[in-house]
């Protein structure tokens, strides 16, 4: 039987050089192929990976809730469950890295998609950030928040200090990093094509477990070495979900213990939290990254296993998830920068998970709402200021 030779830009007429030693079979499937590579397919909707971003969402605001819930964290157990739930921003990046490859992998347009982050991630920052920087310059905190880290006396030199650093308000610490990432796409799409995503991110990993995260979160460099594996991560996922899929769901109980075990053996050894430092300063390694990367392996496994169903709630968490991440800073930061004690439900001491669970609802309902109301009022135009 003679070979099948197809060229890419001949007739598709019977008896043509196209499908010379060709059945219609594969003259039809060549032919697809090649409409595929000008239009791509769209990727199928997951709702796995929308929900896990409504979960995500939730972890983050978390995050920022403990000290308002009157949450000390003393004991043993609180030090686990603390572990377990801080550092959420590891889900937003790997779903981040995942989409990224679900999404734009196949028909990126870099110009564009640099754009449009400016435009619905860089904007609102700077458009929220902006009564923040104003407020730190002129009547802030005493003593003001920046001569805490920065020698800094010119006005404008103080501004972008604190633009750089996203050091205006929690948690905004993460769009100066999130640009950095969003800007190297280009090498992420040259190692998929290599096949070379987990050949850079297994070392990578291994450095992000020993320099840690930035003291207070300032250092934007230092926290995209520390996250940059995590996004690699999710993009291999992507490219790999119906082989990662089935193995994670086979496995998620005992992920789930690894877990656990890494939660209660930081708080045991090391303490609570994440431990910030200078990047070069030798010190224990990080056991929370490996933590939230088998707890995001686990979250998975147990989501796709509800892939056909809409849970309509996280559904609208993870439409409005930035939106919520731009406006809960607003809410939660007052509570200790303009007071003595950020406690002011009074239940300082009586605090713990719960109490921290309530607060984080309460405020992830008060931010839905604003964002929801902006939306109405701006339309459209709402991207460019809380960017939904």
């Amino acid at each position: 039987m003679p070979r099948c030779s197809v060229k890419d830009n001949a007739s598709m007429l019977p008896g043509s050089e196209y499908e010379k030693g060709c059945s219609v079979n594969q003259v039809v499937a060549a032919k697809n192929s090649e409409i595929e590579k000008v239009n791509p397919p769209k990727k199928a909707f997951l709702n796995s990976i929308n929900h896990f971003r409504g979960i995500a969402i939730i972890f983050i605001v978390m995050a920022h809730c403990y000290r308002p819930a009157g949450w000390q964290v003393e004991t043993l157990a609180d030090k686990a469950w603390f572990n377990l739930m801080m550092n959420g921003t590891v889900f937003f990046v790997f779903i981040s890295g995942f989409l990224f490859h679900h999404v734009f992998s196949h028909r990126l347009d870099y110009k564009k998609y640099m754009k449009n982050k400016t435009k619905f991630v860089f904007l609102p920052y700077l458009f929220l950030s902006l009564p923040w920087i104003i407020w730190h310059i002129t009547a802030g905190t005493d003593p003001l928040m920046h001569l805490n880290y920065t020698q800094l006396t010119n006005p404008a030199e103080i501004a972008s200090w604190y633009v750089i650093t996203g050091r205006t308000l929690t948690a905004y610490w993460y769009i100066p990093m999130g640009m950095m990432l969003f800007a190297l796409s280009p090498w992420v799409m040259h190692l998929l094509k290599k096949q070379h995503l987990m050949h850079y991110a297994i070392p990578l990993f291994i450095i992000a477990m020993l320099i840690h995260r930035p003291e207070s979160n300032l250092n934007a460099i230092q926290s995209l070495f520390y996250f940059l594996p995590v996004y690699l991560f999710g993009v291999w996922s992507s490219e790999h979900r119906d082989s990662l899929f089935p193995f994670i769901g086979k496995f998620w109980i005992p992920m789930l213990i690894a877990a656990i075990g890494l939660a209660v053996g930081q708080a045991y050894f090391l303490g609570a939290g994440t431990l910030n430092k200078p990047a070069f300063e030798i010190t224990v390694p990080d056991l929370m990254l490996p933590q939230k990367m088998l707890l995001t392996l686990v979250l998975l496994a147990i989501l796709n296993k509800f892939e056909h169903i809409s849970i309509k709630p996280l559904q609208k968490l993870a439409e409005v998830s930035f939106a919520i991440y731009f406006i809960h800073p607003w809410i939660t930061t007052p509570w200790w920068m303009l007071y003595d004690s950020p406690d002011i439900f009074n239940l300082q001491g009586q605090g713990n998970i719960f109490t921290t669970l309530l607060v984080t609802l309460g405020i992830v309902i008060i931010s839905y709402a604003v964002a929801v109301t902006i939306k109405k009022l701006l339309n459209k135009r709402s991207r460019y200021l809380i960017g939904w």
